[in-house]
């Protein structure tokens, strides 16, 4: 790759992280999240507007030792993005800043030290394992999250993270094929050029500034937040530990027998699951019931999610409205969508699950 292409890459990286950091930082209503996302951005056009000098001024080490220090903050940045979505009750400056010490430390080291081949070494290596380190464990954040949505929101559009699910675990082979290259260099002294990866910064940036501007709007036009902090705050963790076993609750089963009598009782009279956003606190304030202690009864005697509690009703909503001959007079999304779902391709796999059938042939059948 030559000298003028890799500029044009690297200008194009900083002029479109400006953007979209821009576009996150002038949103009304900017939450923690955007902060951090934002800081995560202005960090790419850091990162490459620090390359970008160290190839146009006589290739100053300083300036390629302190872009190599810089990915020591991509890991904890991505990390507290997720855990601020993960709970809405959680003082992420002072733990951020205990995350990102390893870098103010190796920052003050890197004006003494730049110049020094075994202090590059060093830095280099720890760069890797910290990317490779914070990645799977925000992989492990995320999976988690994911488990606990199901339990509040009987739709995962908007709040889902499944995009971010995607981009770490992409992140993750690229830092092992880096670490692998820096090990080849440092140990075995075999050098393979890394100018390909700059190819790949654009879409990893466009990637993530669509979607975090496409999931920050949905939140922030949900009137519940993504996780809430009083059901669900992970920095108590005995209250997580009572939580998650139920053992130390108090409910009977007898108790739950007649919270989900209540629950079927809405259900069946009112059909609040026709609402495409009902999320647990809805389904709460209505019946009037703690919400910890529908989500017990649906674990526990029910055996099933809020999610699968939910969409289980919408499905035999259309199933009814398809004997009802709705079938002939409206199109089959358009009675999905009447029934509470809000999309497409979760109504197909919700459907699917529960009937065994896709819904263009569970229509044929009953013909």
């Amino acid at each position: 790759m030559t000298q003028s292409v890799l500029n044009g890459f690297l200008i194009f990286n900083i002029i479109q992280t400006l953007i979209f950091s821009g576009l996150l930082a002038t949103k009304r209503n900017r939450t923690s999240a955007d902060f951090i996302m934002i800081l995560l951005l202005l960090l790419f056009a850091c990162h490459s507007l620090l390359i970008l000098m160290n190839y146009n001024v006589t290739h100053f080490t300083f300036f390629r030792i302190l872009s190599i220090n810089l990915t020591l903050l991509y890991g904890p940045l991505l990390l507290f993005y997720v855990k601020i979505l993960w709970t809405t009750n959680i003082d992420f400056k002072f733990k951020l800043f205990i995350h990102t010490i390893p870098f103010y430390v190796f920052l003050f080291l890197t004006f003494i030290f730049f110049d020094h081949r075994t202090y590059d070494r060093i830095l280099s290596m720890l760069g890797a394992v910290s990317g490779l380190g914070y990645c799977v464990l925000t992989l492990a954040y995320v999976r988690q999250y994911e488990k606990r949505i199901i339990n509040l929101y009987s739709t995962t559009k908007g709040v889902s993270l499944d995009w971010l699910n995607r981009l770490i675990i992409s992140v993750i082979v690229i830092w092992v094929i880096i670490f692998i290259l820096i090990v080849m260099k440092q140990i075995f002294d075999i050098y393979i050029n890394l100018y390909w990866f700059f190819i790949l910064i654009p879409f990893f940036i466009s990637y993530i500034g669509y979607y975090a501007l496409k999931q920050m709007i949905t939140i922030q036009n949900n009137s519940t937040p993504i996780l809430l902090a009083n059901e669900i705050n992970d920095t108590n963790p005995t209250a997580i530990k009572q939580r998650s076993s139920y053992k130390k609750s108090g409910l009977s089963e007898q108790d739950m027998k007649k919270i989900f009598r209540t629950l079927e009782n809405v259900m069946k009279t009112e059909k609040v699951y026709l609402n495409p956003n009902l999320n647990l606190r809805d389904l709460a304030n209505k019946t009037q019931i703690p919400q910890h202690h529908i989500t017990q009864t649906l674990n526990s005697f029910v055996k099933k999610n809020f999610y699968d509690y939910i969409n289980n009703y919408r499905v035999e909503e259309y199933i009814e409205r398809l004997k009802n001959d709705d079938g002939n007079n409206f199109s089959l999304l358009g009675i999905a969508l009447d029934c509470g779902f809000n999309s497409k391709s979760t109504f197909n796999r919700t459907f699917k699950k529960v009937t065994g059938f896709p819904p263009s042939e569970y229509k044929n059948k009953l013909l």
